[in-house]
């Protein structure tokens, strides 16, 4: 596990996760101007994803509540699991705690 595996990540208050009209949703509270008066539907799996920061969480912790949720035939799940974390650290949706 390197360094930064082991760091905790945490939702941002920044934003809220809903669920509307059995769809999730995330609603931007923020300051954040790239997402300013913005809802963005999430799918299935980002909201999973999100739900599992709402308490600071490590990337192997995220990683093991992905494995017992998801099934992975192609042995793809970690790099995607990966990715999408990176990509909602970059976008200020999860943070180090």
């Amino acid at each position: 596990m390197t360094e930064g595996e082991e760091r905790r990540l945490v939702a941002s208050p920044d934003f809220i996760l809903r669920e509307i009209g059995g769809e999730a949703v995330l609603v931007h509270v923020g300051d954040n101007e790239l997402f300013e008066n913005s809802v963005v539907s999430m799918n299935e799996t980002y909201a999973f994803l999100l739900k599992q920061f709402e308490t600071p969480t490590t990337i192997e912790e995220c990683l093991e509540a992905a494995r017992r949720e998801y099934e992975d035939p192609e042995g793809r799940l970690e790099a995607d699991v990966r990715g999408a974390v990176d990509e909602l650290v970059k976008l200020g949706v999860v943070n180090p705690e």
